[in-house]
């Protein structure tokens, strides 16, 4: 799961050629051309071709799936708050 996430995240900051994502997502090629299709065939990458090289994008679905991830991400990673002053008067 988080290698699906790891290369949509990768694409979604602008790395979009297939070397790009393999470092980004630190994958081998065999490996990395296994996990693009299987985003492709869920609807979350799209592949163009622009003189004759491979380019990817997100889907709006893609983007919708990077969007929830980033919610649950920062429900379980959220920063800890200041105790207010007040808790501290009591200690001076």
């Amino acid at each position: 799961m988080e290698i699906y996430i790891d290369i949509l995240k990768a694409v979604a900051e602008g790395k979009k050629k297939p070397t790009h994502i393999m470092y980004r997502a630190n994958l081998s090629w065999t490996r990395l051309r296994r996990y693009i299709d299987f985003l492709i065939s869920q609807d979350l990458l799209q592949e163009k071709i622009n003189d004759g090289a491979s380019v990817f994008t997100l889907t709006m679905k893609g983007k919708d799936v990077i969007g929830y991830f980033k919610r649950v991400e920062g429900e379980l990673f959220v920063k800890k708050k200041p105790l207010p002053s007040e808790v501290y008067v009591q200690y001076k």
